[in-house]
């Protein structure tokens, strides 16, 4: 029995960090206009690539990390019980609001490594743009969302499994 729930959390593992993946891929290119030098999405494909396979993967490997060690175990996602606690959902806003802040103020102000086009929606006070602050927060919680419900998909198949044994 332990092998079928280990090997149920290394699909889920997979699959957060797979969705992941795909998901801010799309929003990199989605927001790519409202960047400086953009000229078109196959241009700019590759920056958002690498931005999705770096930056954001590490940000979603931070917030698995740290939900491993508020619940104390790596299988955390295959634990129901888990997105019914606040920490599941609020743990990733409180960290993808500092997080995007801080990465768009270094990018844009500090290495100059990006700049907004005018169409860019900036943040009062800290001058950063909306976009990477949102993105840090709605696909977090979209990847949670979907991890919620492939666990409840998969307890659901458990117990249809067991009642026709």
């Amino acid at each position: 029995m332990a092998t079928s729930r280990s090997l149920s959390t290394g699909k889920m593992i997979i699959f957060y960090f797979v969705i992941s993946f795909i998901l801010h891929l799309l929003w990199e290119n989605l927001q790519a206009p409202l960047y400086a030098d953009f000229i078109s999405f196959q241009q700019h494909f590759l920056l958002c690539l690498t931005a999705a396979a770096t930056g954001d993967m590490v940000f979603m490997a931070i917030i698995y990390l740290m939900l491993a060690a508020a619940y104390r175990s790596t299988g955390w996602m295959s634990d129901r019980h888990s997105y019914a606690q606040p920490a599941t959902w609020l743990l990733p806003v409180f960290m993808g609001i500092p997080l995007a802040v801080m990465t768009e103020l270094r990018a844009v102000y500090v290495v100059h490594r990006w700049a907004y086009a005018t169409t860019m929606l900036l943040l009062p006070f800290y001058h950063v743009g909306l976009t990477p602050v949102l993105q840090m927060i709605i696909v977090p919680l979209f990847v949670l969302l979907l991890m919620k419900l492939m666990e409840e998909a998969k307890r659901l198949e458990d117990a249809d499994v067991g009642s026709q044994a």
